[in-house]
């Protein structure tokens, strides 16, 4: 009789796991509900850039001085002239990418930019509104 009851302790205990974990996968589904797709999968991922030529607030900025470089597994480089700026990038909702640089930049080590991609081009918008143009490399 005690061996029965063991048994059944046991299978309830798998069932409870089991309802529980189906639980918490339902939850996090759920959690995602609403939620816009990133309009950047597929066309980051893996990819490399250059800047184009502009002037950003009264400073000429000259073409190629800017790098952006998205890897595969989400690890990013950013060199900005002789600085490189090194870390991951997140895809969010949208156009939003947020990049988690390794060291500060602008006072921040977390920034979210608009980026829209089209064809070769790269728009990367900052939280202030000021827009880089970039040029895919080949």
């Amino acid at each position: 009789m005690e061996s029965f009851r063991t048994v059944r302790l046991m299978i309830l205990a798998a069932l409870i796991a089991l309802v529980g974990f189906g639980g918490l996968t339902l939850g996090a589904q759920d959690k995602d509900k609403g939620k816009k797709p990133s309009s950047n999968k597929g066309k980051i991922e893996g990819t490399k850039w250059n800047s184009q030529e502009t002037t950003i607030k009264g400073n000429k900025i000259p073409a190629g001085a800017l790098k952006l470089d998205f890897s595969k597994d989400g690890k990013l480089v950013y060199t900005a002239g002789a600085a490189k700026f090194t870390g991951t990038y997140e895809l969010g909702e949208g156009d939003t990418v947020t990049f988690h640089l390794d060291q500060a930049l602008a006072g921040n080590k977390k920034h979210i930019e608009k980026i829209a991609i089209s064809g070769t081009r790269l728009i990367m918008t900052d939280s202030d509104g000021t827009s880089l143009t970039f040029k895919k490399v080949k």
